[in-house]
């Protein structure tokens, strides 16, 4: 049985580190997007026309950005090169920082 000191340091795949910075890019601008269509009204009012709801049309950008940034990420391996513990802490902070944005913006607007 091997012990953690005889571990290989942890290796994603493409695909995995790809999809990994496609979610904490995703993220930020689903936060930034929520915020821009509820401080401007025009946005919403076209959204809402696309899907009939603008919460829907949010969620269908959100769905095509992920799958879109997470295969260029992955055909390009640019994800690949940054290490996975960074690759985590950097998802981990941007969901702090969409939650925290997302708290204040509808605190305070």
């Amino acid at each position: 049985m091997a012990s953690a000191s005889d571990s290989q340091p942890l290796k994603l795949t493409a695909a995995t580190s790809g999809f990994v910075l496609a979610a904490a890019i995703t993220v930020l601008l689903n936060t930034a997007l929520a915020c821009t269509k509820d401080a401007y009204a025009p946005l919403k009012v076209f959204m809402k026309s696309l899907s009939g709801h603008d919460w829907t049309t949010q969620g269908f950008v959100d769905l095509l950005l992920f799958i879109s940034l997470g295969f260029i990420f992955m055909q390009t391996k640019v994800a690949e090169e940054i290490e996975p513990n960074r690759l985590i802490g950097v998802l981990i902070g941007a969901v702090g920082i969409a939650a925290l944005s997302l708290a204040l913006w509808y605190a305070f607007f």
